[in-house]
């Protein structure tokens, strides 16, 4: 193969990968197939050069391992309890982009980092506007004669909150998108070339869709991360701790009250003051998650050290469900909706210790990575989500995690990056 033509298809794979964070918000499908394409460009460079591509592997084995071996318990599983390998088409993005898409994410510069982040913030912003435009339009046309678009949207706030207004996926992944995004334009935010007054403007208009989707998860992590910015311009000496203190307090303040019109988590708040003035209060009945959260304890009892096994745990769950009288959660059938969870019950002590050794390992090596602090930052964003979904039992959360995981964590600084001021 010429220079020539493995510069372009290097380019070509680049490409795939920004329009695959681009659209990573979309429609599932439409994000899947650039990705797709990167991962072929990655099987052309192991045909082309298997030695130099191994010697990659080798050398960065370290973050390739955790999610191969993750995957693998999968197949294990699959294989003793003689489930269908169809099973595994979901979850084939643990083993299929540390293989193919290393080839491509050890070339990555510095300056490749930056256009990959400001294209995946161009991504969520479209993807928010879009979504704005769409429900106005839909609301507008609910109107009725003789009454103003301001007055029905009034009376009708529901149609501007939580799965009404996000369409393209789960408001819960979602929201938690536009908080990686906050995260990057307070870490990362003098690469980016972004103007401050653009980071904020975008920044505050984000944090207000955070709310719109009504992910309870998401609203609490805002106000984890609202807080972490202010200690860090106070740490810099940018705010004294009085004015720390009087900035702190209005937003915790304005949050609270702008929860508390959110319909999800009125609900929750006014029946959970109702069921503790009861007597007979039980945790484990509180809402949807506490009953399979409560669900999910109770089949890892069972077997806390094998796990109930990746083909049987759906039917286990749904057995469950109805014994506790959780009706509606059989019905659906509903997941743990909690990764920690979701691991230990299926795979046993070997599913949580795989999960553990993914999302610790860029913490451990964070010394040697390029951006310490994002990488830090991106693992606690996605060990608080896991504690309230299943991401990785669905392609939207194994997405997100897989690629940032591995641009975070592999290629190099070249001659023309700025490692001085790389966070």
């Amino acid at each position: 193969m010429s220079t020539r033509l493995y510069d372009k298809l290097t380019c070509a794979g680049f490409l795939f990968l920004l329009a695959a964070l681009l659209l990573i918000s979309f429609p599932r499908s439409w994000s899947l197939w650039p990705l797709g394409f990167f991962l072929g460009v990655g099987f052309v460079y192991w045909i082309k050069d298997l030695k130099s591509n191994f010697q990659h592997l080798k050398s960065n084995l370290w973050i390739v391992l955790p999610p191969i071996a993750y995957f693998t318990i999968h197949v294990l599983n699959i294989l003793i309890q003689g489930g269908s390998v169809l099973m595994l088409v979901d979850r084939l993005m643990f083993l299929l982009v540390p293989i193919f898409g290393l080839p491509l994410f050890v070339k990555l510069t510095g300056k490749d980092d930056v256009l990959i982040f400001r294209t995946f913030i161009a991504g969520i912003v479209l993807v928010m506007i879009i979504l704005i435009v769409r429900i106005v339009i839909f609301v507008y046309n609910l109107v009725p004669e003789g009454s103003t678009f301001l007055k029905y949207s009034l009376s009708n706030n529901n149609w501007f909150f939580t799965s009404n207004i996000s369409v393209f996926e789960h408001p819960s992944y979602y929201s938690m998108k536009i908080m990686w995004v906050l995260m990057i334009f307070i870490l990362f935010h003098n690469e980016l070339n972004i103007s401050a007054r653009t980071a904020v403007m975008l920044s505050v208009i984000l944090s207000v869709f955070v709310f719109l989707l009504a992910s309870r998860a998401s609203i609490i992590f805002w106000i984890l991360t609202v807080i972490f910015f202010l200690i860090r311009l106070w740490r810099k000496k940018v705010l004294n701790p009085i004015l720390l203190i009087l900035i702190i307090l209005p937003i915790l303040i304005l949050a609270g009250i702008a929860a508390n019109k959110i319909t999800r988590v009125n609900e929750l708040v006014n029946n959970l003051n109702d069921k503790i003035q009861k007597e007979n209060f039980e945790w484990r009945n509180i809402d949807q998650r506490t009953r399979e959260w409560y669900t999910a304890i109770e089949i890892i009892k069972e077997k806390p050290l094998t796990g109930i096994g990746y083909v049987k745990i759906k039917d286990k769950l749904r057995e469950e469900y109805l014994k506790n009288g959780f009706d509606k959660e059989a019905v659906m059938p509903m997941n743990a909706h909690n990764q920690f969870l979701e691991a230990q019950m299926t795979f046993g002590i070997a599913g949580t210790l795989s999960l553990l050794w993914m999302l610790l390992t860029p913490l451990f090596f964070r010394k040697q990575l390029k951006y310490p602090h994002l990488a830090v930052a991106f693992v606690l964003l996605i060990s608080f989500f896991l504690m309230f979904e299943s991401m990785f039992n669905r392609q939207w959360g194994i997405m997100f995690f897989i690629l940032f995981y591995f641009i975070l964590s592999t290629g190099t600084m070249r001659k023309g990056d700025d490692v001085n001021n790389v966070r």
